[in-house]
């Protein structure tokens, strides 16, 4: 009778934490650090040959419903501190902005590129902040170098932060390089955050200075 009564006991206390759990889950899954912000990279040739100038468009959307920022990017950068693919060199003054509101600018500061990143956490370009609904472009150019490869990949990279308190996410945008005839010059799909989501040991520690510095604003 006792085991009985003791088994109806933990069969109740099992069934009111299970409750608990589904009333108190979404009360806790939701945080300030937890926005999902729409964002990708795109180029407007999908193949190309030595010389040729490449076009990227970056596009940032809040569909959050609040306000988000400031929106900070940084670029991708290689091992020997070069910035997007190896092979492509960037095209200085080639920076520009618009936004939803119709507003535009540029040319914006080229020490997003050439310093932007942990070492100068105050050089990255801050885009500011978004209402909701809103969006924002930010276009840059890059030319094929003299000596890149046959079939090389050329796969720039682009890291932006919702705000400086959240992890950072990668878009990535790819041209396949052509030595000779290019096969087509059509635009890739755009390769967004939900395609790509990598977050590296370099965008916590950039995350975390981020937070230390008082953000130049180039908008």
């Amino acid at each position: 009778m006792i085991r009985e009564v003791m088994k109806s006991w933990k069969v109740l206390f099992a069934t009111i934490l299970v409750t608990l759990g589904l009333v108190a889950a979404p009360l806790f899954n939701a945080t300030s650090a937890d926005i999902v912000v729409d964002g990708d990279l795109s180029v407007n040739k999908a193949t190309a040959k030595r010389g040729d100038v490449l076009t990227y468009n970056f596009r940032v959307e809040n569909n959050t419903g609040v306000q988000i920022g400031d929106i900070l990017l940084v670029p991708g950068r290689q091992a020997d501190g070069h910035a997007f693919s190896p092979y492509v060199d960037y095209v200085p003054g080639s920076t520009f902005w618009k936004d939803s509101l119709g507003g535009s600018g540029g040319p914006i500061d080229d020490t997003w590129v050439t310093l932007g990143g942990p070492d100068h956490p105050d050089k990255v370009l801050n885009v500011g902040k978004l209402n909701d609904g809103e969006w924002l472009e930010v276009t840059f150019q890059a030319e094929v170098k003299a000596d890149a490869p046959n079939n090389a990949l050329a796969e720039s990279i682009v890291h932006f932060f919702p705000n400086a308190d959240t992890a950072g996410i990668q878009c990535a945008a790819q041209t396949t390089v052509k030595v000779g005839e290019v096969l087509g010059a059509e635009t890739l799909p755009d390769t967004g955050a939900a395609d790509v989501l990598v977050i590296s040991g370099y965008l916590v520690y950039l995350g975390v200075l981020l937070r230390k510095v008082k953000l130049y604003r180039y908008l």
